[in-house]
């Protein structure tokens, strides 16, 4: 069977436009293709769409106490920020890949009746993608259902020397090798210190994306402002222009927090909470950790911790770093 599919626009294709969703860069065109759409034609799937996305995959990182996003102009961005999933969802591509740090596109799948991916941290490479968060980046799938993603996941994993944070040979082959698993859900068990994981997530993306923009100045590549008096009055008018309110805000935030004053009270303990969570999970205990409603903090910490998870309309799962197959097991 021939596969089609589409990829979020921070995904590179070479020729095409990738903007990130970003009037910073309207104008870039990809000198190559990422690793992901190599192994897409590799294996005979047909790209037939590029997706408009949020800028930057922002989307769902700052909420008010509704739900709703908090900067003005965000309702007006909702079709083009899930443009992937409603491809997947009115039947245009078999799957999609897209970029989802925050959770808010596996809420969003979910509430259009189709399924998010997300795969272990380093299973999947990242060289091709536009960086925005580079400890939660991770390319994803929208899928109809789990078994339809799983086939696109083993299409698209694989060690990428390319990508410095990938998994190694070794622990891959040990975990493809691992033995299938016949998973039973016998419990629902909140994980531990789940009411701080948004706060987390919220100081660790703007962190990381705010280091991340930073490149974006109007010199050496992107969007340019115009009539600058001075290369002080350039930065301000190119990135005012350019930037849209949540990633400005992002950025505002993020200079905070890694300030000198601040980093200690919030960057460093911020780290050390995530590796506290991740130590707190009981692995041993359960194979799979599941929830009733994909809006749920779990779809938060496979992020922060780089464990796979899938989320489905019915429930979300997340299990052990390298165990999608026990994931496998009780989501299909």
């Amino acid at each position: 069977m021939a596969y089609t599919a589409v990829l979020e626009n921070s995904i590179m294709q070479k020729g095409k436009p990738a903007t990130s969703g970003s009037k910073m860069l309207e104008n870039f065109i990809s000198p190559i293709d990422a690793t992901v759409v190599t192994r897409l034609e590799d294996a005979g799937v047909t790209i037939v769409e590029r997706a408009e996305m949020d800028e930057f995959g922002i989307r769902g990182l700052f909420k008010t106490g509704d739900g709703s996003l908090s900067c003005s102009d965000a309702s007006q961005r909702t079709v083009q920020a899930f443009a992937a999933i409603e491809a997947v969802a009115n039947n245009k591509a078999d799957f999609a890949l897209c970029n989802d740090y925050t959770g808010a596109i596996s809420q969003a799948a979910a509430s259009k009746g189709v399924c998010y991916i997300h795969p272990t941290y380093g299973t999947v490479s990242r060289y091709g993608l536009i960086p925005c968060v580079p400890s939660m980046d991770q390319i994803g799938i929208v899928c109809r259902i789990p078994a339809e993603g799983f086939k696109a996941l083993n299409m698209i994993a694989g060690y990428d020397q390319k990508d410095g944070a990938m998994l190694t040979d070794k622990l891959q082959t040990k975990e493809a090798n691992r033995p299938k698993t016949e998973a039973k859900i016998e419990a629902q068990v909140e994980p531990k210190y789940s009411e701080i994981y948004t706060q987390l997530m919220q100081i660790l993306c703007c962190a990381e994306l705010s280091n991340n923009i930073s490149r974006y100045d109007g010199i050496k590549f992107g969007y340019r402002a115009k009539d600058y008096g001075s290369l002080k009055d350039l930065y301000a008018k190119t990135r005012t222009e350019a930037f849209g309110p949540e990633c400005k805000l992002a950025a505002i935030i993020g200079a905070m927090v890694l300030s000198q004053e601040n980093y200690t009270r919030y960057y460093d303990k911020a780290m050390r909470l995530r590796r506290l969570i991740k130590d707190s999970l009981e692995f041993n205990k359960f194979n799979v950790f599941y929830s009733q409603t994909p809006n749920t903090p779990m779809i938060v910490l496979s992020r922060l911790c780089g464990l796979p998870s899938v989320t489905t309309p019915d429930g979300t799962y997340v299990a052990d770093v390298g165990r999608e197959d026990a994931l496998e097991a009780v989501s299909l």
